[in-house]
């Protein structure tokens, strides 16, 4: 008896979790970099995210479970308490002898911190200059083609984002153990965010920017032991995985829908509601990609634009509360639409031949490791969630289009 060969959706899965497995494996020195990040701040340096990748700054800033102190992405670093905290563009196309602002960078004053392997600035020869390297995984891994994406499927940027929230992560554990802890967003999705948030805010009318300071100075925090944060956030992102993995038919009934359109002329839209895509897919100018990506909308009124209508189908991994009577106006156009939310599927929304309902459970509100004692979480899930989600979806409609 032969077994059943994998379908392309779980094939691109089952290599997720290798990835998460070797990762599992770096922890000990993602920690170690964590601690070595965290000592400069904690004696009142300030942390940065240089936009050397046109995904980085907006993944990381402004994010709930996030750091509120964070310096603007053209922050200019002023001592060696300084933290950068950065990744840089897939190394296959990028030069970093000739990026100016990693130039600059390497010539200011701060500690560089690089959320990627050594293996990114090899031209570069020597990187005795940065402090700290997360780890990463090779561009060229992944499944299937469609020129010039190669892989079409990669495992890259998932490898970036969860390894970069990791780091952070164990940053933020690493300032407990030193009696510190720093200020985090919360949520704007919950109640009380808002003014709760702009409490922190150093307000003058003297100047801009406002800005919150790094650290709380009248709150303590029980110490979070090393690995915390990497065992938290990981434990339930595989969590997640196995919801996904249990829904094989829905991810390629996904990828049919797409490849039918495809085939037939149609339009397929893709939009995943967060703060990492279209910007992470670094795709080259004027470069047909296998779907339309659209920004991140995540009201269900205004995310599917007017010129879509009947065979075209959209994918909309979304962010809020599930807009039933938006929804049905979308599947009126004839319009084929996957969807998810994590607050789950309302009771009042009915079967429809042109809807298609992925559960994809992260967290509502989307910060998700527990600080014990303080008012909010930290390291936001949905990048990590919809990541594996969209490209093994990807992968069933390439199959299908016959890109190998």
């Amino acid at each position: 008896m032969t077994n059943k060969p994998l379908s392309p959706a779980i094939q691109y899965l089952h290599l997720v979790r290798k990835r998460l497995a070797a990762i599992r494996k770096d922890i000990p020195a993602i920690i170690e970099m964590a601690e070595r990040m965290a000592r400069p701040l904690l004696e009142g340096g300030n942390l940065f995210t240089p936009d050397l990748s046109p995904f980085w700054h907006n993944e990381f800033c402004h994010r709930a479970g996030g750091m509120m102190g964070l310096k603007a992405a053209n922050y200019v670093a002023q001592s060696k308490k300084d933290v950068a905290y950065f990744t840089v563009p897939d190394s296959r196309r990028w030069n970093p002898k000739e990026d100016k602002k990693l130039q600059a960078l390497m010539k200011g004053p701060a500690q560089l911190f690089l959320n990627g392997p050594k293996e990114d600035l090899a031209v570069l020869g020597s990187t005795r200059r940065f402090a700290g390297f997360t780890g990463g995984v090779d561009p060229n891994e992944g499944l299937y083609a469609m020129d010039p994406f190669q892989p079409l499927a990669p495992l890259r940027p998932l490898e970036m984002i969860v390894r970069g929230w990791l780091a952070a992560g164990e940053m933020i554990c690493a300032c407990t153990r030193a009696g510190r802890m720093p200020i985090l967003w919360m949520s704007v999705w919950l109640e009380g965010a808002m003014v709760r948030n702009a409490s922190f805010t150093r307000h003058d009318n003297l100047h801009e920017p406002w800005s919150a300071p790094m650290f709380h100075d009248d709150r303590y925090i029980s110490p979070l032991a090393p690995g915390y944060a990497c065992r938290e956030f990981l434990g339930e992102l595989e969590r997640i995985l196995d919801v996904v993995e249990g829904q094989e038919k829905k991810l390629a009934q996904a990828g049919r829908w797409m490849a039918q359109a495809k085939k037939e002329g149609r339009k397929v839209l893709t939009i995943l509601v967060g703060h990492s895509y279209p910007q992470i897919l670094e795709r080259p100018e004027k470069a047909e990609y296998a779907v339309d990506f659209g920004y991140s909308v995540s009201n269900l009124r205004r995310a599917v634009p007017p010129q879509y209508g009947k065979g075209d189908v959209a994918l909309h991994l979304g962010y809020a509360p599930v807009d039933v009577e938006a929804l049905q106006r979308i599947l009126d156009r004839g319009i084929r639409f996957i969807h998810t939310s994590p607050y789950g599927r309302p009771a009042n929304l009915r079967d429809h031949q042109n809807l298609l309902w992925l559960d994809l459970p992260w967290r509502p509100t989307d910060a998700t490791v527990d600080i014990p004692g303080y008012s909010v979480r930290m390291m936001p899930m949905s990048s990590s969630a919809q990541t594996p989600t969209f490209f093994a979806i990807l992968c069933e409609m390439a199959q299908r289009m016959g890109w190998t």
